[in-house]
């Protein structure tokens, strides 16, 4: 595997205009998950996802890291104390900020920043949590600076694709227009980084027999389908081997 790292400056530098690029055009085409469908399979994941957000947000300050449009910043805004969005796409920053205007959200700013390389000072916040965006970045550099952010006793929560499956990568490598060049699904080896910057950090495994039901058309059988699967997935997730080649990882930080 890449060690992903070790970029050097200017590696760094062009992988981030391609990331930009990416998702400049993704925003003005207003696409962001031409396959949305497979993400049904996922479901308790992102609910859980959601409820800690929630949860964790409320009077807060707060940053979401990796805000798109700022959809779900938005909906946080009028029970957190502030809440900061960033993104590498200053169309999708823009959709942001003109959202905030007119929905007068004064306790929200949202703006262009390299999520490997904060400006906000030390300590700026109480939670920060991000959907699918570790993955696309240095993973270690992103570890330092989502710590170096948050206060003493702050939490972070992610969600975040694994790499681990051999049928995933495969499926992956045949849909290469679905994502960027340069993402890379978290490895068992990048995940144990965080444990370089966090006090705890706790993981929770989502995505492997329920996949099946994404498959399935009839939105009543996929339920069935997946409400069967979903027990199957908590006894072989909880197998020490076996649980690395889940689909998604839900990842709790605390510093």
């Amino acid at each position: 595997m890449e060690d992903k790292s070790r970029d050097t400056s200017n590696s760094s530098s062009e992988r981030v205009a391609r990331e930009r690029a990416f998702h400049n055009e993704l925003f003005a085409a207003d696409n962001l998950r031409p396959q949305g469908d497979f993400y049904t399979a996922l479901q308790n994941c992102f609910q859980l996802y959601r409820q800690l957000v929630d949860e964790k947000s409320a009077g807060a300050r707060v940053l979401e890291y990796g805000c798109a449009r700022g959809d779900r910043a938005l909906e946080l805004a009028p029970t957190a104390r502030h809440i900061a969005g960033i993104d590498i796409s200053e169309v999708a920053i823009n959709l942001a900020a003109k959202r905030a205007k007119d929905l007068s959200c004064d306790n929200t700013d949202f703006g262009v920043m390299d999520a490997e390389n904060l400006t906000f000072p030390d300590n700026s916040f109480e939670f920060v949590f991000g959907s699918g965006i570790i993955h696309h970045l240095n993973i270690e550099r992103a570890f330092s600076e989502i710590s170096r952010v948050i206060q003493p006793g702050g939490e972070a929560i992610f969600v975040e694709p694994l790499g681990h499956n051999p049928l995933i990568n495969w499926y992956r490598k045949k849909t290469p227009e679905a994502r960027t060049p340069d993402e890379h699904p978290l490895r068992k080896q990048d995940i144990e980084l965080a444990g370089n910057f966090f006090s705890k950090v706790n993981l929770t495994f989502y995505g492997l027999t329920t996949i099946g039901s994404s498959f399935i058309n009839n939105t009543t059988a996929k339920d069935i389908l997946y409400q069967t699967f979903r027990p199957i997935d908590r006894i072989l997730l909880s197998l020490p081997v076996i649980k690395w080649h889940a689909w998604y990882v839900l990842i709790r930080l605390a510093r």
